[in-house]
């Protein structure tokens, strides 16, 4: 009766903590749009260094308002440095929120852009297509920290469909699609070869936006900013291999050539250019870009020159995003810790599971490695043998030992 009494006192006592930071984040986040750049500078890094990255998950409404707070820093942040800053720590935090929060967050910040996007002068459009790219950049950056996984994968390329190029939210926000379509395969690109079961989630999807959406704007920057560019590469892919030449692996002939080639493209425009969901008007151009693909992959099969996507293995060991501090913080160099800092969905266990392992195999080897230093010690002073120089070169040697430890 004690014990249940106790634990509905803590239950109490821990909703009542969360319900104060809820009301702190708030109070914080009304300071955003401020125009006391101090006051708003403050609330900035409260909210982002201490207050959010705590936060397992936050209710949408309260997400939204943060988003419009963090659209007015942006928006109010007028020299170049300061909005590049900004921007580069808004985008990292994709990278180091739990996972949940993370696409949360990436959602929000898809519909704030698209709800404000009409408000937007011609003079601060640059600042907000370079947030546009960064988030793109991490967007990626968390499903390689995640090793590819093809269910989260497949989940981030949903949000991403869903909150802007399938949005029924009645925005005018159609130049957020654009510019996506039109830097999506340049963001996408540091991060190529991969797999074809992840290129085929990540590509094949905008064959499906090409067939359902109606309008004609975004349809031809998809193609000419993605489909037009791969056919390019495999055209002088092809060409290339023809003459005998040899083609860096990492070359961007070579990598979005290989995609061009292998990927079976033409089949799909021809499905879903004849799908009853295809919008009359895209068939023509679904068509086009079909026989396109298919006149290459036939040339190709012609040739007898053999193409494929080279295997690709992930690697595990974490990759730590460097987080860039807002205007008027210091980075903090010292006492970093990995476990801190990757907070990217579970993956952070895993490398501390590694750093244990390694602590106990050290411990391990230098607990046998002293009980032979005593032992020898020990036959030394028996033999009358051990003298000062000994002592010296055998703390020299520990010295060192110590060192090599802590760098490890």
């Amino acid at each position: 009766m004690q014990a249940s009494q106790n634990l509905e006192i803590q239950n109490q006592s821990t909703n009542m903590e969360a319900e104060t930071a809820t009301e702190e984040g708030l109070s914080l986040i009304k300071q955003l749009a401020s125009c006391n750049k101090s006051g708003r500078d403050r609330a900035l890094r409260v909210l982002l260094k201490t207050w959010l990255p705590t936060q397992l998950n936050l209710h949408d409404d309260h997400m939204k308002k943060l988003w419009k707070g963090l659209f007015y820093c942006v928006w109010h942040a007028d020299k170049v440095p300061v909005q590049t800053q900004l921007i580069d720590r808004l985008s990292s935090l994709v990278l180091s929120l739990h996972l949940p929060l993370s696409i949360h967050y990436f959602s929000a910040f898809l519909l704030t852009m698209r709800r404000e996007w009409s408000g937007i002068d011609a003079l601060r459009l640059d600042k907000f297509y370079l947030l546009i790219r960064r988030f793109m950049a991490s967007f990626f950056a968390l499903m390689r920290n995640n090793l590819w996984d093809l269910e989260l994968v497949k989940r981030l390329m949903g949000v991403l469909e869903e909150v802007t190029f399938f949005a029924d939210d009645k925005f005018l926000g159609n130049g957020v699609n654009y510019h996506i379509a039109s830097v999506f395969l340049e963001e996408l690109r540091p991060y190529l070869p991969l797999k074809a079961e992840v290129l085929e989630v990540v590509l094949v999807s905008f064959i499906s936006v090409s067939a359902k959406v109606p309008d004609k704007v975004l349809l031809g920057k998809i193609r000419s900013n993605m489909f037009d560019a791969l056919l390019g590469a495999g055209k002088r892919l092809l060409e290339v291999k023809k003459l005998g030449e040899d083609v860096g692996s990492g070359d961007e002939v070579m990598v979005f050539g290989s995609i061009a080639l292998t990927m079976g493209f033409s089949s799909k425009f021809y499905e879903l250019g004849s799908s009853p969901e295809c919008c009359q008007g895209n068939r023509k151009v679904l068509f086009g870009l079909h026989e396109e693909f298919l006149k290459l992959e036939k040339e190709l099969e012609s040739s007898g020159i053999e193409i494929s996507i080279p295997d690709v293995v992930y690697n595990d060991d974490e990759v730590v995003p460097t987080l860039v501090p807002l205007a008027g913080e210091e980075m903090e160099v010292g006492n970093s810790e990995p476990s801190e800092v990757v907070m990217v969905n579970g993956s952070a266990e895993k490398l501390l599971k590694k750093c244990k392992n390694r602590e106990k195999d050290t411990g391990a080897a230098d607990t046998k490695a002293e009980k032979k230093k005593k032992k020898k010690k020990k036959n030394k002073k028996e033999n009358g043998i051990l003298d000062s120089d000994s002592e010296k070169s055998s703390t020299d040697r520990e010295n060192e030992n110590v060192v090599a430890n802590d760098a490890v």
